[in-house]
C-alpha cells in the first residue's frame, strides 16, 4: 500500500510538472517568444519555488522519477540517427569535433565569467595591465 501511494504521488507530481511545461508552451506561443516553451515552463517553476508557492517537496519525487528514466528520453533521438548514415562516416567525425570544441568552448567561457562575476562580487576585481598579458 506504501508503495502505490508514493506511486500515485510521484505520478500527480509529474503531473505538476507537465502543467508548468504547458503552462510555459502557452505563455511561449501566446507572446511569440523565440524561446521554448519547456524552459519557460521551468523558469516558472524556479520563480514558484523561489517565492514559495511551490514547495519542494511537492515536485521532488516526481522529478527523481523522471531523472531515473531519463536515459529513456534519449533512445529516440539515437534511433533517429540511424536515418543519416553519413554521421558515421567523415562527415560525422567533422560534426563531433564542432560539437565538443563549440562545448569546450562554452565551457571555459562560461568559467571564466562566472569567475570574473564571482571575484567582481567579492570587491577583488583588479584592472588588468596590458603589458603584463604579453
Amino acid at each position: 500500500m506504501v508503495s502505490m501511494k508514493k506511486w500515485l504521488s510521484a505520478l500527480l507530481q509529474i503531473g505538476l510538472l507537465l502543467g508548468f511545461t504547458w503552462l510555459g508552451k502557452g505563455v511561449a506561443y501566446g507572446l511569440h517568444l523565440p524561446i521554448p516553451g519547456s524552459l519557460i515552463g521551468l523558469l516558472l517553476l524556479f520563480l514558484c519555488l523561489h517565492l514559495g508557492w511551490v514547495r519542494l517537496q511537492w515536485v521532488e519525487a516526481g522529478a527523481t522519477l523522471l531523472f531515473s528514466q531519463m536515459i529513456l528520453f534519449f533512445v529516440p533521438s539515437l534511433v533517429g540517427i540511424m536515418q543519416y548514415p553519413w554521421l558515421f562516416g567523415i562527415k560525422g567525425l567533422l560534426v563531433l569535433i564542432v560539437v565538443v570544441s563549440g562545448s569546450a568552448l562554452v565551457m571555459v567561457s562560461t568559467g571564466a565569467v562566472a569567475e570574473r562575476v564571482f571575484n567582481s562580487k567579492r570587491g577583488e576585481v583588479k584592472q588588468r595591465d596590458p603589458v603584463e598579458n604579453m
